[in-house]
């Protein structure tokens, strides 16, 4: 007999002990003709054993996580109390957030500054390849130049040369003989001032014509002093120096490019970062849960990694249970154990049995987990517990039902109106205030289980049904 059935009993004992102190031989004798005593009964019936521990434990978030900013700062609000119920995701508390928004805007002015720096880099690449282009057209021009001047005038240019000065030397011709004759008629009377004037000047024009033809020709045929060779080299030289400079310029603005892309992907990062700055200034919630504690207020200020708040998902709970070391044999992972708080029964799951035994208690710590949908059942709050460890079925009835005075105790059968005192042997097993029975009585039969310490064996009884016992 285990102690708390050895407790109920000895209960029992005393207090129907109390009860039946009269003489049994008179009290039976009285009782025959005495108005029936009203009691409870109920029907014998196999049930459940169970084996009931009463243990107990003190529930636990099933997850606990521990808040914290990881920039530190000034909290600019931070009201939520202990006890709140935070969904996933929910903002918890918040930083002063003026310095990152400031330093977001100005890692999106360096980002428009970087854009602009590129634009112009590649417009002074545009402008450089219009530069080398007109250097290499430039340098086209001065070699066939020197080439020319080295080479002189080609037969060709000198014949029309030659014909220049000839149509010059005939314009000339003309243009004097026709000044001679308008000079003598206008000596003689037969033309006017205006007409001689004009042939002398038509005259005086084509001379001036033929002597620039005859330079020109004479030029040719002398071909170019070294004045102008010296001229068209240096004109080449020129435009080679063009060219050069032209590609110098061109690859500064491939450098200046580089450096204003460059730019652009630091000013990328600078705003990433202070984007994600600026998003550290709000604490989330990782989980639906509840907050267990609380570390600081609005206004104080907190270092980063300091804790901020510590929640719970309690959306399942868990309890370890000391089992005894010498009864952990029955307690097996994946095993249902009922618990119970305030008179709310639940069934958990073992999920863990822990691989040690402590020193001071002698107690094996088996970890269950308990759903709680609704979360009305809080971490902190106390259960019993009680671990269910054969499918075996017995006989089971209200320990009050049992009376022990010191011999074997027995209980009372209800046979037709009359209690019959029936001794019974009990077994180890106790639930919920039930002790079992191994011999004495049988599924059916129906016993007294409310007011059996105030009958004698024979008392006549008028039964009111209970159902179970």
């Amino acid at each position: 007999m285990n102690k708390q059935r050895a407790l109920i009993v000895l209960t029992l004992s005393l207090s129907i002990a109390v009860a039946g102190c009269s003489s049994p031989g008179k009290d039976a004798t009285l009782g025959s003709a005495a108005q029936p005593t009203v009691v409870r009964t109920a029907v014998v019936q196999s049930a459940p054993l169970h084996t009931a521990y009463n243990l107990s434990g003190t529930l636990q978030a099933y997850e606990e996580y521990t808040l914290a900013f990881q920039n530190g700062g000034t909290v600019a609000s931070a009201s939520l109390p202990v006890g709140t119920a935070v969904q996933k995701g929910s903002v918890m508390a918040r930083l002063d957030d003026a310095d990152y928004k400031l330093q977001l805007a100005q890692a999106t002015a360096s980002i428009l500054e970087a854009q602009a720096g590129i634009e112009n880099a590649q417009a002074n690449l545009q402008t450089a390849a219009s530069a080398i282009q007109s250097a290499d057209a430039g340098i086209l021009g001065a070699r066939a130049n020197v080439n020319k001047v080295n080479k002189g005038a080609r037969a060709q240019e000198k014949q029309q040369a030659q014909a220049t000065v000839d149509k010059a030397q005939s314009a000339y011709n003309k243009a004097k003989a026709d000044s001679e004759r308008i000079q003598k008629l206008f000596e003689a009377g037969a033309a006017t001032a205006a007409d001689n004037e004009n042939a002398r000047l038509n005259a005086t024009s084509a001379l001036k014509d033929l002597e620039q033809a005859k330079e020109s020709l004479s030029l040719l045929l002398e071909g170019a002093t070294a004045e102008d060779h010296q001229s068209a080299q240096a004109s080449f030289q020129d435009a080679l120096a063009g060219k050069s400079k032209a590609l110098a310029a061109g690859e500064q603005a491939k450098a200046s490019q580089k450096q204003a892309s460059a730019n652009y992907e630091k000013a990328l990062v600078a705003k990433g970062q202070a984007e994600l700055a600026l998003s550290r200034t709000r604490l989330l919630s990782p989980v639906n849960g509840v907050i267990l504690a609380k570390s600081v207020n609005t206004g104080d200020l907190v270092a980063s990694g300091q804790a901020i708040y510590r929640i719970g998902a309690i959306d399942r709970l868990k309890v370890l249970l000391p089992v005894p070391d010498s009864e952990i044999r029955d307690w097996k992972k994946g095993q249902e154990v009922n618990v119970v708080l305030y008179e709310e029964s639940r069934q958990g799951t073992i999920s863990n049995i822990y691989p040690s035994t402590s020193t001071n208690t002698g107690t094996v710590n088996v970890e269950v987990v308990i759903n709680n949908p609704q979360r009305n059942w809080l971490p902190g709050q106390v259960i019993k517990a009680a671990n269910q460890v054969t499918d075996k079925n017995g006989i089971l009835i209200p320990a009050e039902a049992v009376i022990n005075t010191g011999n074997k105790p027995y209980v009372f059968k209800d046979i037709k109106g009359k209690a019959v005192k029936t001794p019974v042997e009990l077994g180890d097993q106790v639930v919920e205030n039930q002790l079992q029975i191994v011999s004495g009585l049988r599924e059916g039969e129906r016993i007294v289980v409310k007011g059996a310490g105030s009958l004698f064996d024979g008392n006549p009884i008028k039964a009111k049904e209970g159902g179970r016992p």
